[in-house]
């Protein structure tokens, strides 16, 4: 291509009509010619935001050598230049990989951060040594980023520098806990995250139990904070933390238990009874489909009942439960139900009437 061609496709990019510019850049992110190259380098540095990401695009088409010369794109205040930089670095392996690094020793501190930014989105082995290395950076930010990437990367090496953050000030150990979560953790390990249940960081404390899982302790359904009763709610295994957090003053925490006794096949039907009535919707919903896993005539009938709610999510979730459960008076309350005016909730009904008879038919 030359530069006359190529200079009326960049000026194309500013246009107002959307297809000569969608059409400049299909015809610049394609080019392979080598005569292109220094063209597309001159307009990089020159260029407006759109030009700067169309040529970072076309770049990828190259074999690169020096991939320091684009590192200050990758820190850009522009979004999407920013992004097509990233994607640039990140398909360009080890050379690219060693042009971040060299800069997590810069002095900017906006570059060290795209630095580690970009490499915990690589992925690769070669990422893996240079983030471990950033977590003792001076900057708090770039030592956050570096745990939140970390979480990408298995390992013994990766868990026990995730462990060896939690000291440090609330924001690294929150993206460290973030990292930590779903690994399979010693049993020493679980201990030394023990101690942050007890943090004045409530975001800390809510961190470490979803780290904790179901090892969390009895004593967090008494947490002076929702987030962390909640995230207790979310994990437990407990029936007695459960049965505790589903007569929570903050509804968030009741929805969540009753959430979490359904997913577990948890029997509460004295507890979710109750709380078919409560005043705020989203607790009886939960309540009325957890309920899903009990039986008898009592929970039929609050189930039944559940059925007249004002709010349709509610009736639909009663509905379910009582599809499931089964039996000649929930198959009747569902047929009565069904004749609903409203077409979405007569579906759903309607639905869990058909599930229960194919049940019956032993289908």
């Amino acid at each position: 291509m030359n530069a006359k061609t190529f200079a009326r496709l960049t000026a194309d990019l500013s246009s107002d009509d959307f297809a000569k510019v969608e059409d400049a850049a299909n015809t610049l992110c394609a080019l392979r010619d080598a005569n292109a190259y220094p063209l597309i380098l001159e307009s990089l540095e020159c260029g407006t935001p759109i030009v700067q990401r169309v040529m970072l695009w076309a770049l990828r088409n190259y074999e690169l050598s020096d991939y320091a010369q684009f590192m200050p794109y990758v820190a850009s205040a522009d979004d999407d230049v920013r992004e097509a930089a990233q994607v640039l670095f990140m398909e360009g392996g080890d050379l690219a990989c060693r042009a971040l690094v060299s800069s997590l020793s810069s002095d900017n501190l906006e570059l060290q951060y795209a630095a580690v930014e970009t490499l915990g989105q690589m992925r690769s082995e070669c990422a893996k040594k240079p983030l471990l290395t950033s977590l003792s950076a001076s900057a708090s930010e770039v030592r956050e980023l570096a745990a939140y990437s970390l979480s990408r990367f298995e390992g013994d090496d990766v868990t026990d520098a995730l462990l060896s953050c939690l000291s440090d000030d609330s924001a690294v150990c929150i993206a460290a806990l973030s990292g930590l979560r779903g690994r399979v953790l010693s049993s020493d390990a679980l201990l030394s995250v023990m101690p942050l249940l007890s943090n004045a960081d409530a975001l800390v404390r809510a961190s470490a139990v979803y780290v904790l899982d179901a090892a969390v302790p009895d004593s967090v359904s008494c947490d002076s904070d929702a987030r962390v009763r909640r995230a207790a709610a979310e994990v437990t295994d407990s029936a007695s933390i459960l049965r505790q957090l589903l007569l929570d003053a903050d509804s968030s925490v009741r929805t969540a238990a009753a959430d979490a006794a359904g997913k577990r096949g948890m029997r509460m039907d004295e507890v979710l009874i109750p709380m078919l009535k409560d005043e705020m919707p989203g607790v009886r919903r939960a309540a009325a489909a957890a309920l899903s896993n009990a039986d008898g005539d009592g929970v039929i009938s609050a189930l039944v009942s559940a059925l007249s709610d004002p709010k349709p999510g509610i009736r639909a979730a009663a509905a379910n439960s009582l599809g499931k459960i089964g039996g000649e008076k929930a198959k009747a309350a569902l047929v009565e139900a069904s004749r609903v005016k409203n077409p979405i909730l007569a579906g759903i009904i309607k639905n869990a009437l058909s599930e229960l008879e194919k049940r019956e038919r032993g289908e």
